[in-house]
């Protein structure tokens, strides 16, 4: 803690942060745009599909009327079926075929109106980010496979914050970053990994955690001195870490926050690279071609 580690020992830190950093780099910056994005998932269904019809004045159709309504309204379709709400504020729910293909639609039972796709480009997008970032687009093989590079990126976080540390008398200028300030690059990727430390860490355990839950509760299991109760120690701290990972909690200024710290991994992975090519790979290219 007097000092940062060893000229060797940081060298060894410095590789192995180095090269997970470029093995996961690509990953690395697919979950993190793909998680900023999910991060606004109800608000943008509730944006994109109306769940109230904009009026309850008049008689709701139902029954044979509201099939008759169907039909006129969607007289180039065939009517497969469709579903009433038990809610008189909300619209009906119609599945329809034409030319082989079934699209679903709401329908207002009051104004006899189509009000829109049920689900739209716009959902169908999100959910496609929602798939991503779970489970890379690959059902249980990719959410394994996510379990396994969380389990490399909080590696890559616990280097990074061996890395970082300059011993007790230069900590705070590291704390921050300006552009008049020299080595900016590296100050910037430095600060920014402090600052987003215990986020990193947490979405890198908890990731681990969706994906292999097992180990897990087993330990928990394990901490359990009384089984038949319905105490289970760690349990709420577990249950606290996984609604930090989605920034579940607060209202809609958390999930901002959270939409932006999540890019955070993509300065990082950028800055990151620049520095590689300035001490590498700038360096190694001048040698040969002062060779040549």
């Amino acid at each position: 803690m007097n000092r940062p580690p060893r000229r060797k020992l940081r060298r060894v830190f410095v590789q192995a942060h180095l090269w997970l950093a470029l093995a996961l780099g690509l990953y690395i910056v697919v979950i993190s745009l793909s998680g900023s994005a999910v991060v606004f998932r109800s608000e943008i269904t509730r944006w994109a599909v109306p769940f109230e019809v904009p009026s309850t004045d008049g008689e709701r159709l139902t029954g044979e009327a509201l099939m008759q309504a169907l039909g006129e309204v969607y007289a180039d379709h065939r009517v497969l079926r469709f579903n009433e709400s038990p809610r008189p504020s909300r619209p009906v729910a119609v599945l329809l075929e034409r030319d082989g293909a079934e699209h679903g639609r709401l329908f207002d039972p009051y104004a006899r109106a189509d009000m829109g796709e049920s689900y739209p480009v716009t959902v169908r997008v999100v959910e496609w980010l929602v798939a991503l970032h779970d489970d890379l687009l690959a059902g249980d093989t990719g959410r394994r496979v996510n379990g396994i590079a969380g389990a490399l990126v909080l590696i890559l976080v616990l280097t990074g914050a061996v890395i970082w540390w300059p011993g007790p008398h230069r900590w705070k200028q590291s704390l921050y970053a300006t552009p008049s300030k020299p080595r900016f690059a590296w100050h910037l990727h430095s600060a920014v990994g402090f600052w987003a430390l215990l986020l990193l860490a947490n979405w890198a355990l908890t990731g681990v955690y969706m994906a292999f839950p097992a180990p897990f509760e087993g330990l928990i299991d394990w901490l359990d001195a009384n089984p038949d109760d319905f105490e289970r120690p760690g349990e709420g701290l577990l249950r606290l870490l996984t609604t930090a990972h989605f920034g579940r909690f607060g209202g809609l200024e958390v999930r901002i926050a959270w939409a932006v710290l999540g890019l955070a991994p993509v300065l990082l992975f950028c800055t990151g690279v620049l520095l590689w090519y300035r001490r590498v790979l700038r360096p190694r290219r001048r040698r040969r071609s002062a060779l040549i």
